[in-house]
């Protein structure tokens, strides 16, 4: 009888076309391998089956996580979940690798997500920083961290985001649910950052329901103007309320985002993980 697993994992996504294999003709169709691929072919070389693995959601090319969480079945138990990260983690590239992995219940669906948390970073200083280009949008002006905490506290609350919903998206509803929305200057934990006193990020949280496509991305680049000045606040109040996409700002590049933390209202399937998604 197949046994369901669950996995959460990290992905620098650089390097990826995104979660999903890209279909495509011509010499730049599918340049880059996709997250999924790698996964999958991991899966095979370590357990000798092809499966299927279903992620809480796609990423778009260079969007990167360090808690993503997918779901497929084998035909056959593992011998121990520690040796199989191991095994895992030694099939794939260093761009991807999992964290942690455990038997869930066949009813379990990672694609059901109750809560997810996104952050979008945006660095600023007199210069972009090597090791944090692939990972931050570099802003030279100061930012008003204080002003895009405000304006962003807009979106907190069921609405429709339809005006911060990307081009070509294929849903039924565009209504969802922020239930924390923030953003916060921080420190880089890194060595030798130091030495760069006038470099440093804002990081704009959000914990929602579900995401539209492009959604944070386009609250992060309408961010960007009203941190510099050139917007207020309150606009992104008007936004929302107008359902207006053109009065939004240019989408933020993708290699500013990231996939924090993902919930499930039944529990998750890992002991260190909260128990249930945050109200």
């Amino acid at each position: 009888m197949p046994v369901k697993y669950a996995f959460q994992f990290a992905f620098n996504g650089t390097p990826f076309c995104g979660w999903q294999k890209q279909s495509g003709v011509g010499p730049k169709a599918n340049e880059k391998p996709s997250i999924e691929e790698m996964l999958t072919e991991a899966v095979a070389k370590v357990c000798g089956e092809k499966v299927t693995i279903v992620s809480s959601g796609r990423t778009d090319a260079g969007v990167h996580s360090c808690g993503q969480i997918a779901h497929f079945s084998l035909s056959s138990r593992h011998e121990s979940d520690e040796h199989f990260i191991d095994a895992l983690n030694h099939r794939l590239p260093e761009t991807i690798q999992v964290l942690q992995i455990g038997r869930v219940p066949d009813s379990f669906r990672a694609q059901k997500a109750a809560r997810k948390q996104y952050s979008y970073y945006f660095q600023q200083g007199p210069a972009n920083l090597p090791h944090l280009r692939n990972f931050t949008m570099w802003n030279r002006r100061t930012l008003d961290a204080a002003a895009m905490d405000e304006a962003v506290r807009h979106l907190i609350g069921r609405h429709d985001f339809v005006p911060f919903c990307g081009a070509g998206a294929k849903v039924n509803s565009t209504v969802r649910e922020l239930t924390e929305a923030c953003a916060t200057q921080e420190s880089i934990p890194l060595p030798g950052f130091s030495h760069f006193p006038a470099q440093s990020l804002i990081r704009v949280r959000l914990i929602g329901t579900g995401f539209l496509k492009h959604m944070v991305r386009s609250i992060a680049g309408t961010l960007k103007e009203i941190g510099e000045g050139r917007r207020s606040p309150e606009d992104m109040r008007i936004i929302l309320e107008s359902g207006d996409r053109q009065a939004v700002g240019p989408t933020a590049p993708a290699k500013g985002l990231w996939l924090d933390q993902v919930w499930y209202d039944d529990g998750n399937p890992f002991a260190d993980q909260p128990d249930k998604a945050p109200d």
